[in-house]
């Protein structure tokens, strides 16, 4: 048999290694079924009953997820019975039936296909995803327009499941008659719902295949690595073993992980730092503090909007974020307003296209151009904040004006809350992200107009070297450690620190031990990143000492190029401190 290697995007870690199943996907109809008038209806009340079953399905499901992996991934289910009980949706394949005088079979598919064309207009990847939960919900409602057959009994040897694409409900359908231990995709993100719920299971998963699901049979023997993104069909028992060997490597790793996010995070000399957590969802709070987070640095609040069809209202924020703050009570959670507009739209808001999106209407820049919706969100914030953990943080600020005009804002909507008597947090902290580099150099006057500063070294590092990081012609460019780069870091730090303010990094560089290690030396405590890293960045911090950090970082900050400044970093910590590497060496060698 010929040796299939496929590259893909890892979405959750680890090397699942057994026979391929095919999953099998329900297919709208393209075909128009025409009623008469008289039966209207009784189609209209044939929806309504798939509708009831399919409510019945998914509760039965979230329940079942729940008993199997706990409350943090059920959330997925409370996302789609949300968007089954959104008017919107009800009353656009309800005015199909009624209008066209057609099946509800074609309703679905036209609505489907009119949702699908609106979410793919969109470029950025974690909206694109949101388009997998409608069509699961629509596929649902499909399914149930007829009884239920009996069911196919399943094997139960060991599977790895292979599809085009696969809906959260499958993947629970799936787990729940039999052992996945494996999946692979030809679609898929890193932010999908199936992605979240693989991690959760810690189901290794690649997507991205592209047509993995043609090239394999039923029974082919496959490799899953969801750690490099690499599947391998039919591989020759010399492959077989050596990623037998890996997987044993990483068991290992994960093991060497799980004791990690226990200990305490101070460096060797007794300084204290805190690990956040960067989060999409609400429910990934306990894995998020099962890797060692002290809290949520960063909470992206876009999947609101992104839950239904509609625009959310008050209560729908409100449930969010008092969820947060519950869950995470008494560590700091902090909520990031909207940042959307540009190449982030809004099916909902019909948002239109520019020529340059990223420099263009987003984040603070939409949402005070957006008041109500703006106002909305800051006030179910506010209402949520009555536990006093809650914090609010507003991205992409370029000038002290917007700082202003947005503490403004925040008092009006209080002195509202005052004057109904609902309760609030009175002095909840209010932030803003550096991610300008506009807002880094004016930041001896920001500072004074906020209670902490957030720099998203991801786009102040693009928007600072002019670099499209996702530009392969130009991303060698892109360069955490350029020396401009950290003299600007420095100086935010710095300034923070003078004035008494909490500084936190929540880009990517957070999440790297040796962009880390000169962070810590220069000035930085508080890191924020992807849960899955704070293990590896604990070992890192926790092997040197501060004055070991600070002496290099003075040093390495008179060097003239990036790559100086890495090669003596690297050399100065190995010196003194090698055990910092250790985990960075355990992961390129295992995973």
């Amino acid at each position: 048999m010929e040796i299939i290697r496929l590259r893909g995007l890892g979405v959750s870690p680890g090397i699942a290694m057994g026979e391929a199943s095919l999953s099998e996907r329900v297919v709208f109809t393209s075909r128009r079924e025409p009623i008469s008038e008289g039966q209207v209806e009784d189609e209209l009340k044939r929806l309504r009953r798939a509708l009831d079953r399919t409510r019945q399905e998914l509760t039965e499901l979230k329940e079942h997820v729940r008993e199997r992996v706990g409350d943090e991934q059920a959330f997925i289910f409370d996302a789609h019975l949300m968007m089954l009980d959104d008017q919107m949706l009800l009353t656009s394949l309800e005015k199909v039936i009624v209008e066209e005088k057609v099946r509800s079979e074609w309703a679905i598919s036209r609505v489907n296909s009119h949702f699908q064309n609106l979410f793919d207009s969109l470029t950025d990847e974690y909206f694109q995803q949101r388009k997998t939960d409608l069509s699961d919900v629509l596929a649902r409602i499909y399914r149930n327009l007829e009884r239920k057959r009996d069911r196919k009994e399943e094997s139960d040897k060991p599977a790895v499941l292979v599809a085009h694409e696969l809906l959260p409900s499958e993947v629970a359908i799936n787990i729940s008659r039999r052992k996945i231990i494996g999946i692979a995709l030809d679609m898929g993100g890193q932010t999908s719902h199936t992605a979240i719920l693989a991690r959760s299971l810690g189901i290794p998963a690649v997507v991205g295949l592209h047509d993995i699901s043609l090239q394999v049979k039923n029974g082919d023997f496959i490799i899953v690595d969801g750690t490099d993104g690499e599947v391998i069909v039919n591989p020759t028992p010399a492959v077989r073993r050596e990623f037998q060997s890996k997987r044993e490597r990483y068991e290992a790793y994960q093991r060497e992980l799980k004791k990690i996010a226990r200990l305490k995070p101070e460096t060797l000399d007794g300084v204290r730092f805190t690990p956040l957590a960067n989060i999409e969802l609400p429910e990934e709070v306990e894995v998020a503090f099962s890797y060692g987070a002290e809290g949520i640095g960063l909470f992206r609040s876009e999947f609101i909007y992104l839950q239904r069809p509609s625009l959310p209202s008050e209560e729908d924020h409100l449930a969010v974020y008092e969820k947060m703050a519950r869950s995470t009570h008494p560590r700091p959670v902090y909520i990031r307003t909207i940042d959307i507009g540009g190449e982030k739209s809004l099916p909902q808001l019909n948002i239109e296209k520019e020529p340059n999106p990223a420099l263009g209407l987003r984040a603070i820049r939409f949402s005070l151009r957006n008041r109500e919706l703006f106002r909305t969100q800051i006030r179910a914030i506010l209402k949520a904040s009555v536990r006093k953990n809650v914090r609010l943080m507003v991205p992409m600020i370029t000038e002290v004006e917007e700082v202003v005009e947005l503490k403004r804002i925040i008092a009006g909507l209080k002195a509202e809350l005052r004057s109904q008597k609902i309760p609030f947090d009175e002095d909840i902290p209010v932030g803003v992200m550096i991610e300008v580099p506009a807002a880094a150099a004016l930041i001896h006057s920001i500072i004074q107009e906020v209670d902490y500063v957030s720099i998203g070294t991801n786009d102040l590092i693009q928007y600072y070297l002019a670099v499209d990081r996702g530009n392969e012609l130009v991303s060698y460019l892109f360069k955490p450690h350029h020396p401009a780069v950290l003299q600007l870091l420095q100086r935010v730090i710095k300034t923070a620190n003078e004035n008494g303010k909490e500084v936190t990094v929540c880009g990517e560089m957070a999440a790297d031990p040796l962009s880390a290690i000169i962070l810590l030396g220069l000035g930085l405590r508080t890191f924020s990143m992807n849960p899955i890293f704070i293990p590896r960045v604990k070992k890192a911090l926790r092997a040197i000492e501060l004055k070991t950090a600070e002496a290099a970082v003075a040093e390495a900050l008179q060097l003239k190029t990036a790559k100086e400044i890495e090669e003596f970093m690297i050399e100065a910590i190995l010196q003194k401190h090698p055990e910092a590497f250790l985990m960075s060496q355990i992961v390129s060698s295992s995973v």
